[in-house]
């Protein structure tokens, strides 16, 4: 019997041994040349969105050896990099990449010293907007337009908005002959003081000429944090 157990032992510690051989034949090729050595990590990167361009901007927290970052999207087929020079406290990299075609993209940041050494990556999501977008934003729709002689004002009532709104120009004309603007924005306190501020259902443009026309646009932000501001073309209405 121990000589049976030992013939079936045998074997079995042979192919052990070397599948161990094999396995440090696998990791040497890692420390061949030395500890594999990492540059600090970007922190807090962050994607606003803009019109055919984004703002990037992140953090520098650690390692003071930091001289570049590099920066990639479009599946690493686009890139640019960026020169850096520590303070020796938190540096924050703001970079915009513009002339982007309407798209969302995925940009990963990594850091680099003077000896190539590199960060794992950071990675983040964003949009940029174009004339996609545009396409979908619609005027603040009037509801009625009255001129009262007697005060040589108009009224506008309009109809709501949507959360992406931001204000709504007007231009007009005054007694004088003068190109007159108005801009109104959400300043109404809604019933709830904890929901944002709600725009008004009317707008006075005073001192407004007899007989003459305004114009008007809706400006619009697809999210808050976006660094561009969308317009729709104007829209003229005739005023009797």
């Amino acid at each position: 019997m121990k000589d049976i157990k030992a013939r079936w032992l045998l074997p079995v510690m042979v192919l052990l041994l070397a599948a161990c051989s094999k396995m440090d034949d696998t990791y040497q090729q890692f420390l061949d040349g030395g500890e594999i050595i990492y540059t600090g990590r970007v922190d807090s990167l962050k994607v606003l969105p803009g019109k055919n361009r984004v703002l990037l901007s992140w953090y520098l927290v650690s390692d003071p050896k930091i001289t570049t970052c590099r920066v990639y999207w479009n599946q690493r087929g686009d890139s640019t990099e960026v020169p850096v020079k520590r303070t020796g406290g938190t540096d924050t990299i703001r970079l915009i990449l513009d002339k982007l075609p309407e798209n969302i993209y995925t940009f990963q940041v990594y850091t680099y010293d003077n000896a190539g050494h590199s960060s794992v990556k950071e990675e983040a999501i964003g949009n940029a907007y174009g004339d996609a977008y545009i396409a979908t934003l619609s005027n603040r729709p009037v509801r009625s337009a009255k001129y009262d002689a007697a005060k040589k004002e108009t009224t506008i009532w309009w109809f709501g908005v949507n959360n992406q709104v931001q204000h709504v120009e007007v231009l007009y004309t005054n007694s004088a002959g003068v190109e007159t603007k108005v801009v109104q924005r959400a300043d109404s306190v809604p019933e709830n003081p904890r929901d944002p501020l709600e725009f008004r259902a009317s707008l006075k443009l005073p001192d407004y000429k007899a007989g003459t026309s305004f114009r008007f646009r809706t400006a619009y932000k697809p999210v808050k944090i976006a660094i561009d501001t969308f317009y729709t073309a104007y829209e003229t209405r005739v005023m009797q």
